[in-house]
């Protein structure tokens, strides 16, 4: 009884872990639809503090308001994008002279034969620029669908708490599931602000250095830190690595690239050792080990998706495992030590 009840779980883990796999080109879009649904209902919170008279704005119009917002945020991204890539096209000579004239200096230094290594076998032009085509061309569709999303959650949360109330036949267990949703919502508001502004604060640390050294493209590069931070452990030292790339390419020598990648990992270090340990730990409850798990595994079932994810899925399951019996000691097991 209890080998055969093991292996019916055992499948239907199987089969939910394979229609993640296999849905997924569908399942992530939703899921970022519902983190900006959520975001542009924390932008509405924010507008509705705008006081019109003694009236508080129509929630409506909150709404609206940040969703313009939204879609001007991101066509502002979009367009830095582009400029940055026409640039860097202009600036690609440069960049190619200053990378022979540095792999001749370590081939005369410390005799060895880099003759074979060529810029171009990294940073083909032309196969960069076919590369952003296709990956925005599929961006342009991914970002369609979940605007689609987006819109048709906003017209939905009209009507869902009442069908929430009617799928409950007891009060009680009605009050018992608005009580989960209120943790987790709790929790996610908390993170998402808390690690919103270490990730703020790093990207500007990490632009003031990059305009104090004078590397090319500092925002773009600053920017892109600020967005990998928001993945675990990883995510900063990726975001490192774009503007330490280009400043080997732009300086041509070794001083310059090295105090920019020291001084550049020296900034993330800090704050994702030490600050945000202190302020995330506190307020998340989870596991540093858990965390590096599903980093891992969220990554290894959506890619990068995933790995952006991983967090909130699992405070989210870390939260409701631990409202019932026979999932208590999951949510123990993923909690950071103070139970659940």
């Amino acid at each position: 009884m209890i080998l055969s009840r093991m292996a019916y779980q055992l499948i239907v883990i199987a089969l939910i872990l394979a229609g993640l796999y296999l849905g997924q080109h569908l399942i992530i879009p939703f899921i970022i639809a519902l983190v900006v649904w959520y975001l542009l209902n924390s932008l509405g919170d924010l507008f509705g503090k705008i006081k019109l008279g003694r009236k508080s704005m129509p929630r409506i119009w909150q709404l609206i308001l940040g969703l313009v917002l939204f879609l001007v945020v991101s066509f502002m991204i979009i367009q830095l994008v582009i400029a940055n890539f026409e640039v860097f096209e202009k600036s690609y000579p440069v960049y190619h002279n200053n990378f022979i004239n540095l792999t001749e200096t370590i081939s005369e230094k410390y005799k060895v034969d880099l003759s074979s290594v060529k810029l171009e076998d990294n940073f083909n032009l032309p196969t960069l620029l076919a590369g952003a085509v296709d990956s925005s061309l599929g961006f342009v569709a991914s970002f369609f669908l979940v605007l689609l999303y987006v819109i048709f959650l906003l017209l939905e949360q009209q009507i869902f708490q009442q069908k929430i109330k009617l799928i409950f036949n007891e009060r009680t267990e009605y009050v018992k599931f608005l009580g989960i949703v209120k943790k987790v919502d709790e929790s996610i508001h908390s993170y998402v602000t808390i690690k919103t502004s270490l990730c703020f604060l790093g990207g500007a640390l990490s632009y003031i250095l990059l305009l104090i050294m004078q590397v090319d493209f500092a925002f773009l590069w600053a920017f892109l830190i600020f967005l990998f931070n928001f993945i675990p452990i990883i995510g900063a030292f990726i975001g490192v690595l774009f503007p330490s790339l280009i400043a080997i390419l732009q300086f041509g020598t070794w001083l310059e690239p090295v105090l920019v990648i020291s001084l550049l990992t020296a900034i993330q270090l800090v704050i994702g050792n030490f600050v945000e340990p202190k302020i995330l730990g506190t307020k998340l409850n989870l596991s540093p080990l858990v965390v590096i798990i599903s980093l891992s595994f969220w990554g290894a079932l959506w890619g990068v998706a995933g790995m952006f994810l991983c967090v909130p899925i699992t405070v989210m399951l870390m939260i409701v495992f631990g409202q019932f019996k026979e999932t208590k000691n999951i949510a123990i097991l993923l909690s950071g030590g103070r139970g659940v």
